[in-house]
């Protein structure tokens, strides 16, 4: 009933990416069943640009006078494709249709696992900007889509494999022309599946924004791995900012860029970082969470151990080399099982799980760490049983009853008229709160009751014309406090707690998130359901006969939550848990009338 993807990275566990040279079917077909018996639903896969366009130029003097394939072959298409790798790629398909496994093809792979997989004649050039290699890409997507469109097995078209590691850029123009120069090709050949970015790590502001990729593709993508990531591996795999890493960053992308965004690629990264039995946890709670915050799906990296592979990357970079699903002899490893049980799980649900409700909007404003001061605020407000959405100061801002402004920073902070339009919807009722981190805010006293009467770096002296300070600090001044503005209310904290939280081991292990439960306490009485442990999320799913609650398990321990009922729902059915103790991990499903 749920359209939510689950599947891996898929490389050939005989060859890695050198599948397509070193093709071996019967090991393909051996890894496509293993897979698919263990729940695998989905396979991103992808043809090594080096290997299916391998252009190179020919010479007179300094001059290039035509272009052939390696081994200077003649090219048999006007699109510079090798016909042996095509025919390979087609049986792959075939075995990919004998088990019901659907494709999501990386068109534009000329990176991969710390490695450029390039033709010899992009040596040198910027894949972005240079003629000849925006030329070269789009006649791979024509040709190649125009092959096998009507492949009833492929899903969707991806980009490319992370196609911003290729090669260093600092122009923002380039990467959004180049990333509508490259969707508007596949659509031209193919309108009838999504394109999907297939990106690696994008930002607020910046060269490579989450805003350009909405806009040239239909599904974003995260690869949030906690080994890789800013602000993720302060606490363990077993720990709620870990845990929370993915879940936080999908919906981060999918707010900002105004498209579906899911877990492209996600793990561990391997054996030294913890073992099979934590892995299978820490995927298990990703799973469940990303399902009921509104991803599109969840894929791991990658589908086999590599450690017998003699090729490069995988003789450079140790990292890469035991992170599969099953282990060097192709036995299902803990995760992949993982995949199994969620599979069974998600088909004993016989109803479509509707949106969860978002309690407030967090708005990022200029001069931030967006991505750190975003994660820390979704974290906090998960402990306080509260949902977010995330906006951009500088685009129009959503309808809500309450906004934060987290760890303001600066002077420029956020569009003149954004910020009157907030201050208008807090004057009509709405609750706003800031926290500052040296910021610089226009119309402060008279929106915060407070008056600033003297201040050095880090440290103001209060005056509160009105305010009612609910905390101070040790020398007795005003640090939180609370305001009537209009119809609305405005909580300001002088010290930024969400910046401030991003370095500190185990932050989330005591009671900061009261803070963001003073906020928001005029938002559950709508709740159907409150719980007060910290490291339960709950998320409150609102239809139009019935209602579900989900309470994910953000920990390694089992937890008997303190939970309160609104007494105006009825509950019906339990799905997949013990209400009374939730597993390590572990979700429990609500049904309300």
């Amino acid at each position: 009933m749920n359209n939510f993807l689950i599947g891996c990275n898929y490389w050939a566990s005989n060859a890695g990416a050198e599948m397509w040279v070193d093709f071996c079917e019967e090991s393909i077909d051996r890894d496509l069943k293993t897979l698919f018996e263990n729940g695998v639903e989905y396979l991103r896969v992808f043809p090594n640009w080096r290997d299916f366009q391998p252009v190179m130029p020919l010479y007179s003097g300094d001059q290039i006078v035509e272009y052939r394939l390696t081994g200077e072959r003649q090219p048999t298409n006007k699109y510079y494709l090798d016909e042996v790798a095509l025919k390979r790629f087609n049986i792959f398909c075939n075995i990919a249709q004998k088990y019901g496994l659907k494709l999501i093809i990386g068109l534009i792979t000329g990176w991969m696992s710390g490695r450029l997989f390039i033709p010899p004649i992009m040596y040198g050039r910027n894949p972005y900007t240079d003629h000849t290699a925006l030329l070269l890409q789009q006649k791979f997507i024509t040709g190649f889509i125009s092959r096998f469109k009507d492949r009833d097995e492929i899903y969707a078209w991806d980009l490319g494999n992370e196609c911003n590691c290729m090669y260093p850029l600092d122009d923002k123009n380039a990467a959004h022309n180049w990333t509508l120069t490259l969707s508007n090709c596949i659509r031209a050949a193919d309108n009838s599946r999504p394109v999907i970015s297939g990106m690696h790590n994008l930002f607020v502001e910046g060269t490579w924004t989450i805003e350009d990729q909405g806009e040239g593709s239909d599904i974003l993508t995260t690869h949030p791995y906690p080994y890789w990531a800013f602000h993720t591996r302060i606490d363990s795999y077993s720990n709620i900012r870990t845990l929370l890493h993915a879940t936080c960053e999908t919906k981060l992308y999918s707010d900002i860029g105004g498209k579906p965004c899911m877990v492209e690629e996600i793990g561990t990264m391997g054996p030294m970082n913890c073992d099979d039995e934590t892995s299978a946890g820490f995927v298990r709670a990703n799973l469940y969470s990303n399902w009921v915050n509104g991803s599109y799906g969840l894929m791991w990296w990658c589908a086999h151990e590599q450690v017998n592979l003699t090729t490069p990357p995988y003789t450079w970079n140790m990292c890469e080399i035991e992170l599969g699903m099953t282990d060097k002899y192709g036995a299902p490893k803990p995760v992949l099982r993982e995949f199994k049980k969620f599979q069974e799980f998600m088909a004993q649900i016989d109803f479509n799980l509707p949106p969860a409700n978002e309690d407030g909007v967090c708005i990022l404003t200029k001069g931030q760490d967006h991505w750190g001061v975003g994660y820390m605020s979704y974290i906090l407000a998960k402990q306080a049983g509260i949902n977010l959405r995330f906006a951009y100061g500088e685009r129009e801002l959503p309808e809500s009853n309450v906004y934060l402004m987290p760890s303001v920073k600066g002077h420029l902070v956020m569009a003149r008229e954004r910020y009157l339009e907030l201050i208008e919807k807090v004057k009509n009722g709405a609750t706003l709160y800031i926290s500052n981190d040296e910021c610089i805010l226009s119309e402060f006293n008279a929106l915060t009751g407070l008056t600033v009467q003297n201040s050095r770096q880090n440290k103001r002296i209060f005056k509160a014309n009105g305010a009612e300070v609910l905390e101070t600090d040790a020398d007795g001044l005003p640090v939180f406090t609370k305001f009537s503005y209009g119809k609305g209310t405005v909580y300001y904290l002088d010290y930024p707690i969400e910046s401030m939280l991003l370095s500190e081991p185990g932050a989330f292990e005591d009671s900061r998130h009261e803070v963001y439960h003073e906020i928001f306490k005029s938002q559950y009485d709508s709740h159907i359901l409150c719980c007060e442990n910290k490291n339960i999320g709950v998320t409150q799913h609102f239809g139009k006969e019935k209602s579900y609650v989900v309470l994910v398990n953000y920990s390694g321990e089992r937890v008997s939550p303190v939970i309160s009922t609104n007494e105006k729902y009825k509950l019906t059915r339990q799905i997949g848990g013990n209400i009374d103790n939730i597993e390590p991990f572990g979700v429990v499903i609500l049904e309300y009338m």
